[in-house]
């Protein structure tokens, strides 16, 4: 599908768009370089503060270990641990407690119960015998230890006098401020968790954990373990060990608040408590964030300033784009003269502008001319028909209702043209055409309005007349000029010319009517064999109703209704007596009961070239006739008419024979009858397609002989069986002696050439015993009978017979 954005709005998008590619690209890569760089600091920041934690505990646990060591060595705490006395035991405690400010210190016998403490909180309960009865097994190791809800560093060293006696425990609470200090030296958020539940956080805000909030918290979150949750301590939010699940929105998105990293200690319970070091995300999003809103206000104004540009190269490209469209209108409507230069625009574009100009004048140019040539004749530069018509409509316009002027309007035709171009040859032919176009256009040059010429050798003219001029005369004078030599390459040539005239307003007030009636006029001349013929009122409509009944003949030639049918004339064999021949003739009788002559409608099948189509027509309905006689045992020889455009014609030969095969008929029962003016038309085509069918057993007659144009010398040439004697010669036969003398020499001539010869128009007995006397072959007219039909023939047969 074509698209409908303007290529305006196609350049602007193309550029926002790339810009916009461009600034995603940058700003993906500027994001992912960022946050790896981020990564890559928060993983080394865990690293570190993974590592200052292990050294502080380590540090821490050497110190524990010290402490330990000093105290267990001393004789005084050996003796008073040996005698119980407590006084001394809680002394030594106290003291060397306070001295490494040692948050626990306890002496307890060998079976985990507790003698001496500096912590009266401390519970004498099992859990804490159990305690320290497993912590036992990992003597000089720290461990860390929950004690009554609260975290310790402990480490436990044997009392030796010199056996051992009793256990000292020693150690360092993990509380707030512990983590406090933690959080001081890594820099970042440390908690402690065990089973899953956060013990002691620098995300806290209050020193004290063990509060009822806490507990109340812990106890919940301990209910479902494994499973992130978020509780309240004390109006901060502390999550499950799992703090990288608290989730901050961003956009869309949702990404974690904290980066954190796990350390596992396990103590000889097997219990595994957790320091989680966790990184606040929240400065490095908001260092983010920033980056991309910067980066963001940064596109969008590349975006606009980009937008803002291709707006402005697109207009200056398509302004004159839409300049080279007006023109490209202009060019359509015709306007070719255009001075106005180009506004704005490249180099380039104004060079196609220019040549958008030059082609323009060059079409204007070639327009001109190819309108000079389809207005004019291109041999004689005289008017062409359609525009001599034209601007004849015009001046008929233009001297309607005036009194003083007329038109004289002639048709002129160049007699036996065709001889010069065969003989002289075409150069000398259109040579001779421009001279006779210069010659017309020179006489009466003041009267000529103008010329034009409507086929090879026919010419019109127009000519004003005056009030008071006589047609005739000028029609005379004209003539006189017209044929007087003329001059062609240095030849002079004597030629004549046929003109027919009608004249405006008197005879025709319309430009088509008025150069018909003159053609009219010049076919009336052509026939009457005179050289100047005016036209004559009532010969338009004769012709016109010449054209409507050539149309009617075409109706009636494609339909079947009975309109066109065959009759047929019989021919008498002199010798026997008897009917071996007819003649095939057709008739038309229209539906309303109307005769039209066969001469006057096969003369206009003639003209018109429709007369190929009508003896197709006839051969075929003879051919099938004579199927239907065979049938019946009638055995008749059949003459069918012929015309020069026939046997000329490409496909008649294959017509006929394969109607022949298709009605099965013998070609020896065929006779093709042809006048001697059809022979001589094209002659030597004639002949040698007369040869073909002589050859295939047809018989060829010469029709209407004696009045055509053949010599004896062609008669000899021609490949005839038979000659037909014109009625002319046989209407009178028993009255005239002259004719008596022609028919008997011809069938003496025609005898001693090897034809038969057949008489036409026997109208009486005389004429037909006169030519049994003479020798003729075959004899028709109505005496014997006259043209009938098939059914009525048969008939007629019988009765003859």
């Amino acid at each position: 599908m074509p698209s409908k954005l303007t290529l305006r709005r196609q350049v602007t998008l193309l550029g926002i768009s790339l810009v916009i590619l461009t600034v995603a690209c940058l700003l993906a890569v500027s994001l992912w370089k960022t946050i790896t760089s981020h990564n890559q600091q928060i993983e080394q920041r865990m690293i570190s503060a993974e590592n200052v934690l292990i050294e502080y505990l380590t540090a821490k646990e050497e110190l524990l270990l010290t402490a330990s060591k000093v105290l267990t060595a001393d004789f005084g705490f050996k003796q008073a641990v040996a005698s119980r006395d407590q006084g001394t035991i809680a002394s030594v405690l106290e003291n060397h407690g306070s001295r490494i400010n040692a948050s626990l210190m306890v002496l307890s016998d060998l079976n985990g119960r507790v003698i001496s403490s500096n912590n009266n909180k401390l519970a004498l309960g099992p859990t804490l015998i159990g305690n320290i009865t497993t912590l036992q097994s990992k003597l000089n190791n720290t461990q860390l230890v929950l004690i009554n809800g609260e975290l310790h560093q402990l480490i436990i060293l044997p009392v030796m006098a010199p056996r051992t006696i009793a256990y000292s425990v020693i150690g360092f609470q993990i509380d707030q401020p512990f983590v406090n200090e933690l959080k001081r030296l890594m820099a970042v958020e440390v908690s402690f968790f065990y089973n899953d539940v956060a013990i002691i956080t620098t995300l806290q805000q209050k020193n004290s954990v063990s509060s009822p909030i806490i507990d109340d918290n812990i106890q919940s979150i301990n209910t479902e373990k494994h499973h992130t949750q978020m509780v309240n301590i004390e109006g901060v939010d502390i999550q499950s060990m799992y703090f990288n699940k608290m989730d901050s929105a961003w956009w869309l998105f949702k990404r974690n608040r904290y980066k954190n990293k796990n350390i596992t200690f396990t103590n000889a319970q097997n219990h595994q408590y957790i320091a989680q070091i966790s990184i606040d995300l929240s400065p490095s999003y908001a260092a983010l964030d920033k980056l991309v809103f910067i980066t963001l206000q940064i596109s969008c104004f590349i975006i606009a300033i980009t937008a803002i540009a291709c707006s402005i190269i697109a207009r200056n490209l398509t302004r004159p784009l839409q300049q080279l469209t007006e023109l490209s209108h202009e060019f359509s409507q015709g306007r070719y003269e255009h001075t106005d230069n180009m506004s704005n625009g490249s180099i380039e574009v104004k060079r196609v502008y220019d040549s958008f100009i030059k082609m323009g004048r060059k079409i204007q140019q070639r327009e001109r001319k190819i309108n000079h040539q389809a207005k004019h004749d291109v041999l004689t530069g005289v008017y062409s028909r359609a525009t001599f018509i034209d601007l004849l409509e015009k001046q008929i316009l233009a001297h309607t209702g005036s009194e003083h002027h007329s038109l004289l309007v002639m048709t002129i035709n160049v007699r036996n043209f065709k001889r010069i171009n065969d003989s002289l040859g075409s150069e000398i032919g259109d040579l001779t055409l421009k001279a006779v176009a210069l010659r017309i256009q020179g006489i009466y040059q003041n009267k000529i309005v103008m010329v034009g010429r409507f086929s090879g050798d026919e010419f019109c003219v127009v000519m004003m007349s005056s009030k008071g001029d006589n047609h005739q005369e000028m029609l005379d004078n004209f003539s006189t000029f017209l044929k007087t030599p003329i001059q062609v390459d240095k030849l002079w040539l004597n030629l004549n010319f046929r003109i027919g005239s009608c004249i405006f307003p008197q005879q025709s007030n319309n430009a088509k009517e008025l150069v018909r009636r003159t053609t009219i006029a010049l076919e009336a001349a052509r026939n009457e064999g005179k050289t100047n013929r005016a036209y004559q009122d009532g010969e338009d409509e004769a012709y016109l109703e010449r054209l409507h009944l050539l149309e009617e003949l075409r109706d009636a030639l494609s339909s079947n209704r009975g309109e066109l049918f065959m009759v047929y004339q019989p021919k008498l064999n002199l010798n026997s007596d008897k009917i071996e021949k007819v003649e095939a003739l057709i008739r038309w009788i229209k539906p309303n009961g109307q005769f039209i002559s066969p001469e006057v409608f096969i003369h206009l099948a003639e003209q018109s070239g429709l007369i190929i189509k009508l003896t197709h027509w006839v051969i075929d309905s003879v051919l099938q006739q004579q199927q239907d006689w065979l049938a019946n045992n009638v055995k008749l020889k059949v003459a069918i008419n012929i015309s020069a455009q026939d046997i000329t014609h490409t496909n008649f030969i294959d017509f006929i024979f394969e109607k022949l095969s298709e009605y099965q008929v013998d070609p020896n029962l065929i006779t093709l009858e042809i006048t001697e003016r059809d022979i001589m038309t094209n002659e030597d085509i004639v002949i040698s397609r007369l040869i073909q069918l002589k050859n295939a057993g047809i018989q060829i007659s010469v029709d209407d002989y004696g009045i055509g144009q053949s010599s004896l010398g062609k008669l000899k040439q021609l490949p005839i069986d038979e000659l037909k004697i014109d009625k002319t010669f046989i209407l009178e036969l028993d009255k005239s002696k002259k004719d008596q003398f022609i028919v008997k020499s011809t069938i003496e001539l025609s005898h001693q050439l090897g034809f038969s010869v057949v008489a036409e128009g026997v109208e009486n007995r005389a004429s037909l015993e006169m030519l049994k006397l003479m020798r003729c072959n075959h004899a028709q007219g109505y005496f014997i009978s006259k043209p009938i039909k098939s059914a009525e023939l048969l008939i007629w047969l019988n009765n003859y017979e």
